[in-house]
């Protein structure tokens, strides 16, 4: 497990609390596991056809193919 992922977590957990104080946005509402789940990585990470290179667990295969020449990008939030 990477480090990055509780710290990611607890990122937009602060940043969706600030825009409930602010009256942006509602309220947080908790997921249920298994619906639109997702991650984030940090590092070197490289796409391929059908296939994404993760650091640490090596190439994995994706169900959908990937557009060629594409580039990860990463967020910055504050």
């Amino acid at each position: 497990m990477s480090k990055c992922a509780p710290q990611y977590a607890l990122r937009y957990l602060s940043l969706s609390w600030k825009r409930c104080f602010n009256q942006i946005y509602g309220q947080p509402k908790f997921k249920k596991k298994g619906r639109d789940d997702s991650f984030t990585l940090d590092g070197s990470i490289l796409v391929g056809f059908n296939r994404i290179k993760l650091p640490r667990i090596g190439w994995i295969k994706t169900f959908e193919i990937l557009p060629d020449h594409v580039t990860p990008f990463s967020c910055n939030y504050n």
